[in-house]
């Protein structure tokens, strides 16, 4: 670690630098590849086990794999060098799971919305209605927001507890805190707000990503019953089927999800040995934890029945404990001088001819994020694209006519559904803790549907009970 300090200090104190740039290159490139093989190979593992018990071997989740398993094969474990196929066919995989994901993540978003509803409706529905004491409610909402001082935490808990309160809002009020919320943007970059407008639109299902009405036809079919249910005139029995039919989807839509999101992370990860494999190979072949994941997934290809593979596999697996932690900490360090390096020696790395491998580390360096679904080709905006007036002006008001438009068309209780959605899903737009107060006490005191407040109540206490 310290050996790692001494070499971005001299590269920042102009020392050596054309051996010292090399040599921090090399090193990121060389710790990225280890950290991906060694990541890859145990979700490789779980994915092929995860598939290997699906009787249903057709699925897009099968085929998807099916291609990552050829990638292995081909230029990890056989070493053909790579080639440009091999990056698009990885590219191609990334693309086609996040078109899978935006579609289930539409779903969810569009379930929610209407679970909201079958949750306010339920107490009235079975007979259940209960008198609820709005003011001690409010008091205890208070205290479970406050009884924290870190900043992050209150607004955290308020945005869940904004996703279960009452909404009585008129939607001239609701454009006006959309409007707000929208103005933090200015000065920012476009991509950002236009990103956020997007995100409040994919929400509310303003916008259905393509192939939703034809990718998953129980899932659209479960929708458009949500979506025509008059649900002022539920009765218990059609109350059932609906809460049935809706848990099935989600059912679903967890076990989709969870393949896809795993399978995100092998990609990455095949991308990342991809692009430093061809180079880093024989160095980092010399650590056993790098030998022991290339071993395990070799043997994943080779099994044909996974019950005798963990056992035998064991040694291997040992092998790999601590590993991804310790590699971990080697990148930190480069990583948190990477661009310092990449701005401050910009003419440097380009004299050196070293300025496709930094693009290399930069792509790289957003494959491993938290982030699974990043889009590894863009490029940072400038000045020209930054929010003005006239461009905020317009974003804005094509997002809050959008609303309108989606309004005219919802019956009351989607509205609210939809208004509360969206208010959970932005910054908080209260300012101060008796602004707050003011807005439980008037959301609970305004709300003269007991089934709603029952529910309610039921929710929001136990999200507070759940916290402690």
């Amino acid at each position: 670690m310290s050996s790692y300090k001494k070499l971005i200090g001299e590269i920042k104190s102009d020392i050596n630098l054309e051996g010292n740039i090399k040599e921090y290159a090399k090193l990121l490139s060389e710790k990225y590849n280890y950290y991906a093989m060694v990541k890859m190979s145990m979700n490789f593992y779980t994915m092929k086990e995860i598939i290997s018990e699906m009787t249903d071997k057709n699925t897009d989740v099968c085929k998807y794999f099916s291609v990552l398993t050829r990638l292995v094969s081909d230029n990890i474990l056989n070493r053909t060098p790579v080639d440009e196929e091999a990056i698009t066919a990885v590219k191609q995989i990334r693309e086609n799971i996040e078109y899978k994901m935006k579609i289930l993540t539409s779903y969810t978003d569009g379930y929610e919305i209407y679970e909201y509803i079958l949750n306010r409706v339920e107490a009235k529905v079975k007979d259940k209605v209960e008198d609820i004491d709005t003011a001690l409610l409010s008091d205890k909402m208070y205290s479970y927001v406050f009884n924290e001082s870190d900043k992050m935490v209150v607004n955290s808990k308020l945005q869940l507890l904004m996703a279960q309160l009452p909404v009585r809002m008129t939607k001239s009020k609701f454009g006006d805190v959309v409007a707000g919320t929208l103005a933090l943007y200015k000065g920012g970059e476009k991509a950002s707000l236009d990103e956020f407008c997007e995100m409040l639109r994919t929400t509310s299902l303003i916008t259905k990503p393509k192939g939703f009405e034809t990718e998953y036809p129980f899932l659209y079919h479960v929708y458009t019953d949500l979506l025509t249910a008059d649900y002022k005139e539920l009765n218990e029995e059609d109350f059932d089927s609906l809460n049935d039919r809706l848990n099935r989807a989600a059912a679903i839509i967890n076990e989709e999800a969870s393949n896809y999101i795993l399978m995100q992370e092998i990609a990455n990860d095949i991308y990342t040995i991809l692009l430093t494999i061809d180079e880093e190979y024989e160095e980092c072949s010399k650590y056993p934890a790098y030998t022991a994941a290339i071993n395990i997934v070799k043997r994943c290809m080779e099994c044909e029945s996974f019950d005798e593979l963990a056992e035998e596999l064991m040694d291997s697996f040992i092998s790999l404990e601590g590993a991804q932690e310790d590699v971990t900490e080697n990148i930190m360090p480069l990583e948190a001088a990477f661009d310092d390096i990449c701005v401050g020696k910009s003419e440097d790395i380009k004299a050196l001819g070293l300025e496709d491998k930094f693009k290399k580390l930069d792509k790289i360096s957003r494959l491993l994020s938290t982030s699974l679904f990043i889009d590894v080709e863009k490029k940072t905006g400038n000045l020209a694209d930054m929010v003005d007036e006239d461009y905020f002006n317009e974003v804005r008001d094509r997002l809050i006519e959008d609303f309108m438009t989606l309004f005219k068309d919802c019956d009351r209780l989607v509205v609210r559904s939809i208004m509360c959605k969206i208010l959970a899903a932005m910054p908080i737009f209260l300012n101060s803790k008796q602004e707050i107060k003011d807005y439980f006490d008037y959301t609970l005191s305004g709300c003269k549907d007991m089934s709603e407040l029952t529910a309610c109540n039921k929710l929001i206490c136990e999200l507070i009970e759940e916290d402690y």
